[in-house]
């Protein structure tokens, strides 16, 4: 399939907004997921989520079902969820499975790095192999996530991404503590949402007496960066009163939402779990420091998150129901959705020709 980039010009100023096909067209979202999803570094989850030996999660990744755990070292692997023998999953949700994974159906065992330890009645089983292990992926741990890559020998994600670690180290982003989890199902392609996050400028519509009078669209700028991200900077009208604050996206999907207050900083990070073309998963995940958590804030930060999101929801429908139709003509991108500009940059370099 040969996609049409002709629309991204050398800057935002010069560049239109996606053609549809990038959100309804199905061939698009399974070349994503071959070029993108199972090539780059996803982030699946928080440390403190598997802070303990024995804690594991099961995740959807892009089809794939993929287990999350932590060995009595402390270290953190992931690996297939789907049993060697006839296929089925060996766990489900999250919990401590102690020191083993039994599969419910014959009861074949694998310990927490997916090492195959033993299965009942498999004597007269000529050549049976008991070395073999679950298919892993790789784990990479950054500033309190844990990132996954499926493909062979993927480039390190640190590197790729040691100018934005510079940026937030200040705020001690890899202690924060999950504080909770608001959970959505998204009836959209997953770049509604991405795009809707990743620029201010529609303050002014749905978050017109909530965040525009403390962050007003119009002083919305994309940070000039250098790695495999974007970042979106929204200072206050006036910053004695109110901290500014970041929007940022690690391409392809971790998007977090950061009030920049180095005593109490929280983040609010939008994980997305695709399902089709039409429909995902989106977990907010509030993180906040302790201090919060014992001041009793926690439940006002999920509160706050639960609003705006509750303000998106009819826009990202509205856009949805747009892009069904016929007669839509995708526009102009304004000077102020310079990380949209961004994140389509990278979508060229990934889908476009080589």
């Amino acid at each position: 399939m040969t996609i049409d980039f002709s629309f991204h010009g050398p800057s935002v100023n010069e560049s239109s907004a996606l053609p549809k096909q990038f959100f309804t067209d199905p061939g698009i979202y399974d070349l994503e997921k071959d070029k993108i999803f199972r090539k780059d570094w996803v982030a699946v989850a928080r440390i403190d989520q598997l802070s303990n030996p024995g804690d594991y999660l099961t995740y959807d990744f892009f089809g794939d079902s993929i287990i999350l755990t932590c060995n009595k070292q402390g270290e953190i692997s992931a690996f297939s969820n789907i049993c060697l023998h006839r296929a089925c999953p060996i766990a489900s949700g999250n919990g401590n499975a102690k020191n083993l994974f039994t599969c419910p159906y014959h009861k074949w065992t694998y310990d927490l790095e997916g090492k195959f330890r033993g299965a009942p009645d498999m004597e007269q089983a000529v050549d049976f192999n008991r070395e073999m292990r679950l298919p892993s992926l790789n784990v990479e741990l950054w500033q309190g996530w844990v990132f996954v890559n499926a493909s062979k020998n993927p480039e390190p994600l640190a590197p790729t991404i040691a100018e934005l670690e510079a940026r937030l180290t200040p705020w001690n982003v890899a202690d924060l503590k999950t504080v909770g989890v608001l959970k959505y199902d998204s009836p959209w392609n997953w770049k509604v949402l991405l795009e809707n996050f990743m620029e201010s400028y529609h303050h002014m519509g749905p978050h017109s007496e909530t965040l525009n009078p403390l962050y007003p669209h119009s002083g919305t700028y994309a940070e000039e960066t250098n790695g495999n991200y974007t970042l979106l900077e929204n200072p206050t009208i006036d910053e004695t009163l109110s901290p500014s604050f970041w929007v940022g996206l690690v391409f392809p999907s971790m998007m977090f939402a950061m009030t920049r207050k180095p005593e109490e900083p929280t983040i609010g990070w939008y994980q997305m779990i695709t399902k089709s073309v039409d429909q995902f998963e989106l977990n907010i995940h509030v993180l906040a420091p302790q201090t919060v958590i014992d001041n009793g804030h926690a439940e006002e930060a999920l509160a706050t998150y639960q609003m705006i999101h509750g303000e998106d929801i009819p826009m990202c429908d509205g856009v949805w129901q747009g892009l069904q139709s016929t007669q839509y003509t995708p526009g102009r991108l304004s000077h102020l959705e310079g990380c949209i500009w961004h994140f389509h940059d990278y979508l060229e370099r990934k889908l476009g020709p080589s």
